[in-house]
């Protein structure tokens, strides 16, 4: 069987942005995010420095990001399996002479984190010179056909001067890609640019978000509802809500690539998805929040999130879907479903609300029910297809498009530089 790899990398914006991550919908019917199959996954360290870092600190500096992403809850109750730890160092300075012995190797039982000291190992991937820009990339193996990613790697560099908490969130930000986790929009306005970078409030930033906005060491709520919707606890569906959907035009047409979230009346909390998120060409959406009251909303994908800043599985080219009427004349749009907006939806603990949301913030609400298994029909790929996935694909699958993200850098003289990733 073939071999592929996920691989996503976090460049500086002062010199030309490399980036690639995808979104990984593989399986036997191509529609199933691919996850590590275990959750509890062990990152092996070099022994090497990194840059200015000592070997100490930077292994700290790791230990920090990954408790960012370990225990996981909502009301103090956990809700996500993951659970990253540090395994066994590898027993040696990984670097430009052999770095391949242990990049190139899914089979040594061994996911690698490197400290790329001298930047020789970023070049080696990408060319001459990225050493410059690329902060760092991570990457999964998996094979054709199945759900399961093998091994991975993440690579930080020590040759850039990043500010140590910025790098922490970087590396956080990887290691989400590394386990599955793809970028998230959420409620921000889709017409922030890089020239106007993070001008809303940090805190409504997820860790997920393309720009590195987010300078919290915690989860955004949109964090961990995807990471928990990933890896769920085995009573997660029965204390979460759950909202599915379509988002159609009044005329009927599916729309793919839009980006639909919900936020709670009385938090503020919000929770994102990509409509069509599976790719099945029906315009399908679900999430899976806590019980409450929410307003429903979509708009669409920023038209600088493409390539290495995709949200969502249609933002791979400045061409695809996502950019594309109907998805990218949505601007911004309040479900109002068959009165004035908002409309107010109301989602229990183990009970589910399935709406027709069309782009004029027209639609309807279905009533309550016990949560449904979500047992796929038959899928098409025409604008009248229906069907929406397993409970168990959902589970594995809300809330991932791969990440690119940018981050604020101090810079002498006040100004702000980029990194992307």
């Amino acid at each position: 069987m073939s071999r592929f790899f996920s691989a996503i990398l976090t460049t500086c914006y002062s010199v030309s942005l490399m980036a690639a991550g995808p979104l990984v919908l593989e399986g036997p019917d191509g529609h199933v995010p691919v996850t590590y199959l275990n959750p509890n996954i062990e990152l092996n360290i070099e022994t090497g420095s990194l840059g200015l870092m000592t070997n100490d600190t930077a292994d700290q500096m790791v230990r920090d990001a990954i408790a960012i992403w370990n225990n996981v809850s909502w009301n103090n109750v956990s809700t996500s399996t993951i659970n990253l730890s540090q395994g066994l160092d590898v027993p040696v300075d990984i670097d430009g002479s052999n770095f391949s012995s242990y990049l190139d190797n899914d089979s040594d039982r061994l996911n690698p984190v490197v400290y790329d000291d001298d930047g020789s190992i970023i070049d080696a991937f990408f060319g001459d010179g990225a050493k410059d820009s690329v902060v760092g990339f991570a990457a999964s193996s998996y094979l054709v056909n199945s759900s399961y990613f093998i091994e991975g790697f993440v690579v930080i560099t020590g040759h850039l001067r990043v500010p140590p908490g910025m790098l922490e969130l970087i590396v956080a930000h990887e290691i989400g890609h590394y386990f599955g986790l793809d970028h998230a929009q959420a409620n921000i306005d889709n017409t922030e640019t890089l020239d106007d970078l993070c001008p809303t409030p940090e805190a409504d930033y997820p860790l997920m978000y393309p720009y590195a906005c987010r300078e919290s060491e915690e989860l955004h709520p949109d964090d961990v509802v995807s990471i928990s919707m990933l890896y769920p606890e085995s009573d997660y569906f029965e204390r979460q809500g759950q909202l599915t959907g379509r988002l159609i035009t009044p005329e009927g047409f599916s729309v793919r690539g839009a980006n639909v979230w919900l936020e709670n009346t009385s938090t503020g909390d919000v929770y994102s998805v990509v409509s069509d998120y599976l790719k099945q060409g029906t315009g399908f959406f679900a999430l899976m929040p806590p019980p409450g009251s929410y307003t429903l909303h979509a708009n669409s994908i920023n038209s600088e999130f493409y390539g290495g800043s995709s949200v969502g599985p249609y933002a791979w080219t400045p061409t695809d879907f996502s950019f594309l009427p109907p998805a990218s004349t949505i601007g911004s749009v309040v479900f109002a479903a068959d009165g004035p907006p908002p409309a107010i939806v109301t989602l229990a603990a183990g009970e589910s609300v399935n709406v027709e949301f069309r782009t004029d913030g027209s639609g309807s609400i279905n009533a309550s029910d016990t949560q449904v298994d979500l047992i796929p029909d038959t899928l098409t790929s025409d604008d009248g297809g229906g069907g929406s996935p397993s409970l168990p694909l959902l589970a594995t699958l809300l809330g991932i498009p791969a990440l690119r993200i940018i981050t604020k850098l101090s810079t002498p003289g006040g100004k702000r530089g980029l990194t992307r990733g």
